[in-house]
């Protein structure tokens, strides 16, 4: 790890935990050359991840979009980021508990709304509407009753 101040590779670590959700390893550091200290955070690649979408077509995951994904569903309540990043990460370490390299796009919109159930009932309503065909009231009530 290169110090972000004299950019010396000379860096030892001195205190080390897990975040709140369990999904990042934070670290503290010190420079050895300059003495400065500075934080890091460590999280699992996902790139080996690919999401297959409903007309089969098949990419690598991207944290980008699941977050915009997720923010968009909380826009109008203009929430945090820390509470987007905390919705974020719950849904990538659930993506890992799968076990499996390819995901469909169906199991990651049903694992955030889930997720979403137990941080925020808008959100988590507003989501659905964007992402759920709902073409009635019926339909409506039977995706709810999912969750």
């Amino acid at each position: 790890m290169k110090c972000p101040f004299c950019r010396s590779s000379q860096t030892e670590v001195y205190n080390t935990r897990a975040t709140k959700f369990a999904t990042q390893i934070w670290r503290r550091r010190r420079c050895l050359s300059c003495h400065e200290g500075f934080t890091t955070y460590e999280a699992a690649d996902l790139g080996f991840l690919q999401v297959r979408a409903q007309n089969a077509s098949q990419g690598p995951y991207s944290r980008a979009r699941l977050y915009s994904g997720i923010a968009a569903a909380f826009e109008p309540a203009k929430a945090d980021s820390t509470i987007i990043d905390a919705v974020t990460d719950t849904v990538e370490s659930k993506l890992l508990d799968l076990k499996n390299p390819i995901i469909v796009s169906d199991q990651i919109a049903a694992i955030i709304l889930a997720t979403l159930k137990h941080f925020d009932t808008s959100a988590f309503l507003r989501y659905l509407a964007s992402h759920a065909d709902l073409r009635s009231k019926s339909e409506l009530k039977r995706q709810l009753k999912n969750y």
